[in-house]
């Protein structure tokens, strides 16, 4: 149920109002379907018309931004074990299968079955043995079905923005990554009257560093990720012990100290 919140913070004499959404995310039981397995497309079918159209659109699609390009920027090698968290139309999977190539594996996570049927679809036909999409939700723990510490590097592009639990998704990623590991991050700059999320949707810079920041991740470096985008790269703590504790950065500190960022 989604339960709409009025938190009102005084900033530098300014009295802000802001509403945070506490809808509890879907549940969804992991499924795994591996690679070269060739699905139906009519397997399943979308939970709505609108669902499927946002997410093929370029707010999620890459569109603006060339998935191709930017995974050479994610400095992972071949053998990399990557999980593609919001995989929307697969843009990026494909562009890191082909990155990782065939001793590397890409796992696409998404809650939507069509999508993902599409991208499996694909890449068998284009001959990729190294793709496995995951039915699950990224908003719970433990949802995506992968083991803890599995993986080289998480990607969420083009996710975050559309996320309401953004906490629990940072921290299923912390749980499958490696010590070390990375967790990569390419959303829009500005809404672009449309083009990309909604005003108020738009995750800036500054918001994505301060949550890493508070759960387990070191800033690295950014890069270019087209024009109306931004690139992050962090890396996860070199053991569990370093990861702060869950819960250490209330929620009414985040939006402030966010508030305080976006007012410099």
């Amino acid at each position: 149920m989604n339960r709409p919140v009025r938190t009102h913070v005084t900033q530098r004499g300014q009295d802000i109002s802001i509403t945070v959404h506490t809808e509890e995310p879907v549940k969804t039981t992991p499924v795994s379907l591996l690679g070269g397995e060739y699905i139906p497309n009519n397997a399943v079918s979308a939970r709505t018309a609108r669902e499927i159209q946002k997410k093929e659109s370029g707010a999620h699609s890459g569109s603006f931004s060339d998935p191709k390009k930017n995974v050479h920027h994610f400095g992972l090698r071949e053998g990399a074990r990557v999980a593609d968290f919001g995989s929307g139309s697969g843009a990026y999977t494909l562009a890191l299968a082909a990155l990782v190539g065939s001793t590397g594996a890409v796992y696409a996570v998404d809650v939507q079955r069509d999508l993902l049927t599409r991208i499996q679809n694909t890449a068998t036909a284009q001959g990729y043995q190294n793709v496995e999409i995951i039915w699950g939700n990224i908003e719970l723990l433990g949802s995506v079905g992968l083991r803890d510490e599995q993986l080289t590097a998480v990607l969420l592009a083009n996710t975050l923005f559309q996320v309401d639990d953004k906490i629990s998704t940072l921290k299923e990623a912390w749980r499958v990554l490696q010590p070390g590991g990375s967790i990569i991050i390419i959303d829009w700059t500005d809404s672009y009257e449309g083009l990309g999320p909604q005003k108020g949707d738009v995750v800036t810079q500054a918001e994505i560093t301060l949550l890493c920041a508070d759960h387990g991740f070191a800033y690295k470096r950014n890069f270019d990720a087209g024009e109306h985008h931004y690139g992050l790269i962090f890396t996860k703590a070199l053991a569990a012990q370093d990861a702060p504790a869950a819960g250490t950065m209330k929620k009414d500190t985040f939006i402030t100290d966010t508030i305080s960022q976006e007012l410099i």
